[in-house]
C-alpha cells in the first residue's frame, strides 16, 4: 500500500505510532508531505527516525515550507523572522543551537542531515494524484513542466488552492500545509494536515492511495 503522510512537525511519538499502524496494513511506499521540523515534540529525533525508516521502506520526502525556510536561512539569512514566529526556536533547542545564525544552523541541522535535505522533492505524481506540500498555485495548473517552477511555489500556497475548483490536467491534488480538524476532501483535492503539533490529542494522518482511505496514529480509519 502507498501511503501519503501529513505534516509531522517534530511529533516523533505520533509518527512512530502511525508507522506501526500502517505496517499492519502493509507498506509498499511512504510519501511524506514535508514540515518534518519546528513546533512539536522533537525535530532531531524525527529526522533521525525518518532517515532510518528510509532504510527499511521506499520513501519519498517532499519539501515543506519549514524546511524551505531553514534552507533559505542557511543559504542567505532569509526567513529568520518566519522561523522565530513559527516554531523554529523549538528546533534550535532540539538541535542545541546556542543562537540563530546561518552558520549555527548549517553545523547543527544541515550538515548532519545533508543527504535528507538535499533529497527533498518539490512534488510527486502518483496515478491520478499530484502530491505536494501546499498545492500549486492554480495559475500553473495547465503548465506542461512543473519542474521549472521555483520550490516556493509548492510550499506556501493556501487559500488560493483550497478554494479553487479545478483539476490539474485531470489529476487531484494531495496536500498538507493547511491544518483541518479532519481530512479535507472535495472533488479536486485532499488535505491531510490534521494539526498533529497543535495539541496533545490532534492526530497525525495518512492517506492510502490505492485503498482511498484515511488512517491516523490512533488507528482510526475513514473512507474517502
Amino acid at each position: 500500500m502507498k501511503f501519503v503522510i501529513g505534516d509531522i512537525h517534530g511529533e516523533i511519538t505520533k509518527l512512530s505510532r502511525l508507522i506501526a499502524v500502517l505496517e499492519k496494513h502493509g507498506i509498499d511506499q511512504l510519501i511524506f508531505l514535508g514540515d518534518y521540523i519546528d513546533k512539536g515534540e522533537n525535530s532531531k529525533k524525527t529526522l533521525i527516525f525518518l532517515e532510518e525508516l528510509s532504510q527499511k521502506y521506499k520513501c519519498v520526502f517532499l519539501l515543506g515550507n519549514h524546511e524551505y525556510a531553514w534552507l533559505q536561512f542557511i543559504k542567505s539569512g532569509g526567513h529568520r523572522d518566519f522561523l522565530i514566529k513559527y516554531g523554529g526556536e523549538k528546533t534550535m533547542k532540539d538541535f542545541r543551537m546556542s543562537k540563530l545564525t546561518p552558520q549555527a544552523a548549517k553545523m547543527a541541522l544541515y550538515f548532519p542531515h545533508q543527504q535528507f535535505f538535499n533529497g527533498l522533492k518539490k512534488f510527486l505524481i502518483v496515478g491520478d494524484y499530484v502530491i505536494s506540500h501546499s498545492g500549486i498555485n492554480p495559475r500553473y495548473y495547465d503548465m506542461k513542466n512543473w519542474d521549472k517552477l521555483d520550490e516556493k511555489e509548492f510550499v506556501f500556497q493556501r487559500y488560493n488552492v483550497i478554494s479553487y475548483d479545478g483539476l490539474m490536467q485531470g489529476k487531484k491534488q494531495i496536500i498538507g500545509h493547511t491544518a483541518f480538524p479532519k481530512p479535507f476532501v472535495d472533488e479536486f483535492k485532499i488535505g491531510i494536515d490534521t494539526g498533529a503539533a497543535l495539541v496533545k490529542n490532534t492526530p497525525l494522518t495518512a492517506f492510502a492511495i490505492e485503498g482511498e482511505y484515511f488512517i491516523n496514529h490512533f488507528g482510526e480509519k475513514q473512507n474517502l
